[in-house]
């Protein structure tokens, strides 16, 4: 009878832990990303879009319009590509922005992100990129022309090309909340990752791998910028915008979605 009784205690206590545990579950945190097209072209990307004037009044209008809608989120925090190690040289600027001692620069971490935070009322900014070299690119043409696999290389620069065009043919038609909508469709991001993994992969498999090598360059970055948003992200965060190129948006999405904290949400269910 003492240890039937025992069990029946056991499973009693046992059932009020779990509910307890059941009742504490956090709320998922929010985050919507954004992918975006650089605005000041800076000379990074081997196949990069030449964009237009932002700083132009229309530019500037639409600019307003999107972050107007943006504000609505009531976002908690606005993350900005630019180097976690600068943060607080941007603090300095976001703040002599907040005090109207600062004109923005053509970057869209400033026109979009530093605009969006100061009309969502916060006195903050979050920096979360870091710059991983493509260390391996080097060998990569090399490792190509010894193997024979110089037309994957060729194909991927024609992709590349026709997806740069595609871009810069939706820019000059649209506004810039179009835009946004336009180039955060899954079948836009599933193209810009497929560069990598479509032709990249292939070159030195079976032998040196430098192709699969330079693809983890590229992801080794992506995951060191997740590492510093989901550290910046508080237990109290609701809602996060989250203001990245375009071709970094399809890893870190797919990262997020396979965290339990956070719920990602799609860009064209806020454009609306």
């Amino acid at each position: 009878m003492t240890f039937i009784k025992t069990i029946s205690t056991f499973l009693i206590t046992l059932s009020i832990v779990t509910t307890a545990f059941g009742q504490e579950s956090k709320q998922k945190t929010k985050i919507l990303l954004i992918g975006i097209i650089h605005f000041e072209t800076p000379h990074l990307d081997a196949h990069e879009l030449k964009t237009d004037d932002f700083l132009a009044p229309k530019r500037q209008q639409e600019l307003e319009e999107l972050t107007g809608i943006l504000k609505r989120t009531n976002a908690d925090k606005v993350m900005i590509e630019k180097p976690f190690n600068q943060q607080k040289v941007f603090d300095s600027l976001y703040n002599a922005y907040l005090q109207n001692k600062y004109t923005l620069t053509v970057s869209e971490r400033e026109q979009i992100g530093f605009r969006l935070a100061k009309k969502l009322n916060l006195k903050h900014i979050n920096c979360v990129d870091i710059f991983y070299g493509m260390t391996h690119d080097s060998l990569v043409a090399v490792t190509a022309q010894k193997k024979n696999q110089m037309y994957l290389l060729k194909e991927l620069g024609t992709t590349a090309n026709n997806l740069k065009l595609e871009f810069d043919d939706v820019v000059k038609r649209n506004s810039i909340t179009e835009i946004l909508k336009y180039i955060n469709k899954k079948e836009l991001l599933q193209k810009n990752l497929s560069l990598y993994l479509k032709y990249y992969a292939k070159i030195g498999a079976g032998e040196n791998y430098i192709g699969a090598e330079a693809v983890s360059d590229w992801y080794l970055r992506n995951l060191a910028i997740y590492s510093n948003v989901i550290t910046q992200i508080d237990a109290n965060d609701k809602y996060v915008i989250l203001i990245f190129g375009q071709g970094h948006i399809p890893i870190l999405k797919h990262l997020l979605q396979n965290n339990d904290d956070f719920e990602v949400v799609e860009v064209n269910s806020v454009l609306k």
